[in-house]
């Protein structure tokens, strides 16, 4: 037996087609018919007049984006990464390099035209055969937010921050008041620089007892030094940031990313995240729907991927199978599966824990946890009668 010769480095004699280096069978020339049947002439018409360089084609993007989310790639680094270094990915760009600012701003200006697309190209497969249906699986995956855990404010620190900017715009209606001359959004003498404002935080800090997070004196100072629009914008940032921590109930929130929340990751951190629900058709790997939550659990996603799933596919076919994992076990999500008559397998948590290979306490020892509250109830009954015995006595 011979050994082959190292030929990295060796040059091509004529440059290849990308496309001969992908199997005829992959799922990039499902998308590719797909976006090709889609109309982007509304979407590019506001790119098509104006300075500057060109843009990128919207349909290449479009690509790029649904190749990624059948991958369930969402990250626009790792998709950027991607166009340059893997040739499915080069192929469907027609080897352009989109920058990943380039596609953060195409996720955000065309959600609609993305949605519409994932849910043709889904569609699709199931029209040509190519989803098995037979079993179906839901997920759901803790996605860091891009917030630190140090920039949030609570709701007392908010109302804090509100005190603090109120004080300096009535001192500013009484100089108007006074000197007539004023445009009406002067600071006061005693929080006109960042040096005052910083003794001004200090005075309250210690007036308090508290210590201001850093968080509440950068935007004490953005609104104090900054001109109307950044005054409106601190105005805006503050009531988005109340308006989310009323809803979350949590005691925090980010003021970076107020939409985000606090979660427990599968490190066991809790960092500010957002929960990601996918559903995957077992046999060809195709992504049947996604979604973004901001619910801390998976309690209350499992009717919601089925409903997408059933929208996106135009219903599940008799016999499918869907399984999930304990996070979905609870009592309505049975009663959901059983009243939808939908074939449904999810572990509770101790089948879970087996199912890792962790030893579990035997459910019919009396010393179980799960039998401490019956052990508790004994006990205040036999408590009970010892003290009736002694009242006999």
């Amino acid at each position: 037996m011979t050994v082959k010769s190292d030929k990295m480095g060796q040059s091509w004699l004529l440059p290849p087609d990308i496309s001969d280096l992908i199997p005829g069978d992959h799922i990039c020339y499902l998308v590719i018919a797909i976006v090709k049947g889609i109309d982007v002439s509304e979407v590019e018409q506001k790119y098509r007049s104006g300075p500057g360089n060109p843009a990128y084609s919207r349909r290449m993007l479009l690509r790029l984006m649904i190749m990624a989310s059948v991958d369930a790639i969402w990250s626009s680094r790792k998709i950027a990464k991607l166009a340059h270094e893997n040739v499915v990915y080069m192929y469907l760009t027609g080897n352009e390099k989109p920058d990943f600012r380039t596609i953060c701003n195409f996720k955000n200006e065309c959600k609609e035209l993305i949605e519409y697309t994932f849910k043709e190209t889904v569609a699709a497969a199931k029209a040509i055969g190519i989803l098995g249906l037979g079993h179906i699986s839901t997920d759901g995956s803790k996605m860091k937010a891009n917030a630190s855990n140090n920039y949030t404010l609570g709701k007392e620190e908010i109302e804090e921050i509100r005190k603090i900017i109120e004080r300096g715009i009535a001192i500013d209606d009484e100089e108007d008041k006074l000197y007539g001359d004023k445009r009406g959004d002067e600071l006061p003498p005693d929080l006109n620089t960042l040096e005052k404002l910083r003794e001004k935080i200090k005075e309250i800090e210690e007036a308090s007892g508290k210590k201001m997070k850093t968080a509440a004196k950068n935007i004490v100072g953005q609104h104090a030094l900054g001109d109307e629009n950044d005054k409106e914008k601190v105005m805006e940032k503050l009531d988005k940031a109340e308006e989310e921590i009323n809803k979350s109930g949590q005691s925090a929130i980010s003021i970076t990313d107020p939409e985000a929340r606090f979660m427990m990751n599968k490190k066991e951190r809790i960092e500010l995240s957002y929960n990601q629900q996918i559903t995957v058709d077992h046999d060809s790997g195709i992504i049947l729907a996604n979604d973004v939550t901001q619910d801390c659990t998976d309690h209350n996603q499992l009717q919601p991927q089925i409903e997408m799933t059933e929208e996106n596919i135009d219903g599940l076919p008799g016999g499918t199978t869907v399984s999930m994992d304990n996070g979905y076990f609870n009592g309505p999500n049975l009663r959901y599966l059983e009243k939808n008559e939908v074939d449904g397998y999810i572990p509770d948590s101790k089948q879970a824990q087996e199912a890792k290979g962790k030893k579990m306490e035997d459910r019919d020892s009396p010393y179980s946890k799960e039998n401490a509250h019956n052990l508790r109830v004994m006990w205040g009954k036999l408590g009970s009668r010892v003290a009736a015995l002694g009242n006999v006595q």
